[in-house]
């Protein structure tokens, strides 16, 4: 299980989103982006639609990564808001 904590985070009502800045640290290989998203939807205990992971970046080498998730009100105005590049990256299948 990675441990999380939160970095920043702050609301931006006129998008209806929360901006959220996470430090995510891993043990073993670089997880992927769906690996993150399952884990930031459940240490913040929300539904997965609402959730955008919009970047994670890692210095090399190292067991942590910054990641910013957009939380949306809900997962119409994430799919309304986003670009269309960001939602087709969740929406992609594995493997």
């Amino acid at each position: 299980m990675p441990d999380i904590e939160i970095v920043e985070r702050k609301k931006n009502p006129l998008l209806y989103r929360e901006e959220i800045i996470l430090k995510f640290r891993f043990q073993g290989p670089t997880p992927s982006r769906k690996e993150v998203r399952e884990a930031v939807v459940s240490f913040l205990g929300v539904n997965q639609d609402r959730v955008v992971i919009r970047k994670i970046s890692q210095e090399y080498g190292m067991p942590e990564a910054k990641v910013l998730v957009m939380l949306y009100n809900s997962s119409e105005k994430a799919k309304e808001i986003e670009p269309k590049h960001i939602i087709a990256r969740h929406e992609q299948k594995e493997g």
